[in-house]
């Protein structure tokens, strides 16, 4: 499935890259959210064998997915940005084998690397930032040297952008969560999969190339993105954490604290941002709650299994912007960190 909105730029590279596919039993899906760029024309004059699935209006990523995928009756769904352009013909093959070799597999990620240079990562899944300050993508801008291949690594999450999903599971835990409408949805489908002892795998021989953010057209974290991100972190931590949930609150509302003095000088409206965030989740508060208890009462392993799949030893990337409130952060969490360990606390 190809979530497009207003990519006709982008679909002249991927459906022909995607439509080489070698996988026998493939249906390639267009899930369109109203665009009114001329895509669904081109599709359908140049794709006549692609199934559209029609949005009147931008539904965003989460909604989109979860609608066209209740509409199907197959037992793996592969999701595909409109950005991206597949580089090898038999990457569902390869996904769908590394699916098959173990039935608990929910998820299988790509190896995204950048349009703009194949030698250069992109995303090879994802893991979180410690302290609840967001997720991030494992690898992204480093040269791609087989350093995440061999074997393969373990990924808290796969990004969205590229990867199978097995649909019976993906139905269990209802699918994405359509209130996050964009950004961290993936990792927030991982995370409750994760709860349910599901594994998430990553194939570096299914390979993608991507350009980052080409959809939205905001590479840098601007105001809207980084309000979508902030939101949805803080609704993904009250659903999904357990008996941390304190904890973590507490460092994120510290994390938000020290980015609402800094933006005041740096940009003030990403201060307006990150209280919108905070609002909005104060508005849907009872629905996360909702969300959170069965959640929680069907979770079957322990938290610190969960942290030290979320949290493993890799290089984080960290972009250029900001780059000194980003050294002061990084300097109070650490010091917060050293204070805990010598205090025998066991959260990470």
């Amino acid at each position: 499935m190809i979530l497009n909105y207003n990519g006709l730029r982008w679909l002249k590279t991927c459906l022909p890259s995607a439509t080489k596919s070698t996988y026998p039993n493939l249906e390639i899906y267009v899930v369109d959210n109203g665009s009114s760029d001329g895509s669904l024309a081109f599709v359908e004059s140049n794709y006549p064998s692609i199934k559209l699935v029609r949005f009147d209006r931008n539904l965003g990523f989460a909604e989109a997915y979860n609608r066209a995928i209740a509409g199907t009756h197959v037992r793996y769904v592969v999701l595909l940005n409109n950005d991206t352009e597949v580089l090898n013909a038999d990457w569902i093959d390869t996904l769908v084998n590394r699916a098959e070799s173990d039935l608990n597999i929910a998820v299988v990620g790509c190896k995204l690397v950048t349009m703009e240079n194949h030698g250069v990562l992109d995303s090879v899944g994802g893991m979180g930032i410690r302290y609840w300050r967001g997720f991030v993508d494992i690898g992204k801008h480093e040269l791609d040297i087989g350093q995440y291949d061999h074997p393969p690594i373990t990924p808290f999450s796969a990004c969205g952008g590229a990867a199978l999903i097995r649909r019976s599971y993906f139905e269990r835990v209802g699918g994405f969560d359509s209130k996050f409408y964009n950004y961290v949805e993936d990792a927030d489908l991982c995370w409750r999969l994760r709860l349910l002892g599901y594994t998430i795998a990553y194939d570096p021989s299914a390979k993608v190339a991507h350009y980052f953010s080409g959809t939205v057209g905001e590479k840098e974290t601007g105001p809207t993105k980084l309000y979508f991100c902030h939101r949805n972190l803080l609704r993904a931590i009250i659903k999904n954490c357990g008996a941390s949930l304190g904890w973590a609150l507490r460092n994120y509302f510290l994390f938000t604290s020290m980015l609402v003095i800094g933006y005041c000088v740096l940009d003030p409206r990403k201060v307006v941002a990150l209280l919108r965030a905070l609002m909005w989740n104060l508005f849907t508060l009872t629905d996360a709650y909702a969300c959170r208890l069965i959640i929680q009462r069907t979770a079957t392993v322990n938290e610190a299994q969960i942290f030290a799949l979320m949290y493993p030893a890799f290089r984080r990337f960290q972009p250029e912007e900001w780059h000194s409130l980003r050294r002061i952060l990084d300097t109070v969490f650490e010091r917060k960190r050293k204070l805990q360990a010598e205090s025998g606390f066991i959260y990470p």
